[in-house]
């Protein structure tokens, strides 16, 4: 029983402390429901003699300032083509009450708004509750297309110089035969340097304020250092070490003697006899030869010898017709005298 007793006192002692801590109901409403002082602003665009929206300025960016300064920037036509939406200006106490003004580029617009509630009347209710933000809807009309902000050109910087010491793996020295080393920024060259044993200088001259705080590596026989420099204008370092991977030496490749290249023969060309004219053969006419007779008497009866003769001397000429003659005259007198012994007998 005495148990019973005991858990109930405690259990009312419990109790009571939890009401005692429980905040008014009007305390607990004010912390569940914060408030949100933003304007949220969406609209169509307009250019002068234009009674519709225009897409002349889709892509171009819209800021909402206040006393100068952007508070808030959206793109044009990011949703729809030639309106704006979604340009949230907010939350911030110290600007309540101001009025906002909307430019692209360099160009307001003609409407102008005021950052907070209003009374009917248009003007700004300080006080006025404003626990969630607020949505308006604002067409904004501009004079013109707004002209690109021209891009000043960098100024110009003056070169740094430094140098140091060259570790390569565990040697302290640069590669035998290297003496040149180049210095970039990115991709961009900005300085040629020199390289002696295990020391370097080199001038890093990138031109423009662009490069002003960059990075710049070093690059030695295409090694590329493990350390590097922010660039800074005007110094002069001469403390600086430069590490860079183990160098292997390229390995020499023997030049091919190429191959000696066989010269194709070129054929004789066929000769083509010359064909030798054969002489014509001319005939000749032989003459007619003239017969000579040779008479002979003896007793009742006479006989003749013919012989032939022929002026051209024949196939018995030795020469000419004279000569001729007398041959065969004595060629016939053996045939005279036979033919007179026959006679006689």
């Amino acid at each position: 029983m005495n148990k019973i007793k005991k858990i109930y006192i405690v259990g009312l002692l419990i109790l009571g402390v939890s009401l005692f801590n429980i905040e008014p109901p009007s305390t607990l409403e004010a912390q569940d429901i914060p408030e949100l002082h933003m304007l949220i602003f969406q609209g169509d665009i307009f250019l002068p003699a234009s009674t519709s929206k225009t897409s002349s300025l889709d892509g171009f960016q819209l800021d909402a300032k206040i006393n100068g300064d952007i508070v808030a920037s959206v793109n044009i036509g990011d949703n729809l083509t030639g309106r704006y939406s979604g340009l949230e200006i907010g939350p911030n106490l110290d600007l309540e009450g101001e009025n906002i003004t909307f430019w692209i580029g360099d160009q307001q617009a003609v409407q102008v708004a005021i950052f907070g509630p209003l009374t009917p009347s248009g003007s700004y209710c300080k006080g006025c509750t404003w626990s969630l933000p607020i949505s308006r809807v604002l067409n904004l009309n501009f004079s013109s297309v707004p002209q690109p902000t021209p891009t000043p050109a960098p100024a110009s910087v003056l070169p740094t110089f430094l140098t140091g010491s060259i570790i390569f793996g565990s040697v302290l020295s640069a590669p035998d035969g290297v003496n040149t080393m180049q210095a970039y920024i990115g991709d961009q060259l900005v300085g040629i340097g020199e390289v002696s044993g295990a020391t370097f200088s080199i001038t890093i001259d990138p031109g423009t304020e662009i490069f002003v705080g960059k990075k710049v590596t070093f690059v030695i026989e295409g090694y590329e250092s493990k350390t590097d420099y922010i660039f800074q204008e005007d110094e002069f370092k001469t403390d600086i070490k430069l590490f860079f991977p183990q160098y292997i030496p390229p390995t020499s490749t023997p030049t091919p003697i190429p191959a000696a290249t066989a010269i194709p023969s070129t054929p004789e060309p066929t000769r083509t006899p010359t064909p030798v004219p054969q002489p014509t053969a001319t005939y000749t006419a032989t003459p007619t030869p003239t017969p000579i007779v040779l008479s002979t008497s003896s007793g009742s009866s006479d006989s003749q010898i013919i012989l032939e003769d022929s002026d051209t001397g024949g196939c018995n000429s030795r020469g000419g017709g004279a000569a001729s003659l007398s041959l065969i005259v004595l060629s016939a007198a053996p045939l005279y005298l036979l033919n007179r012994r026959r006679r006689k007998s």
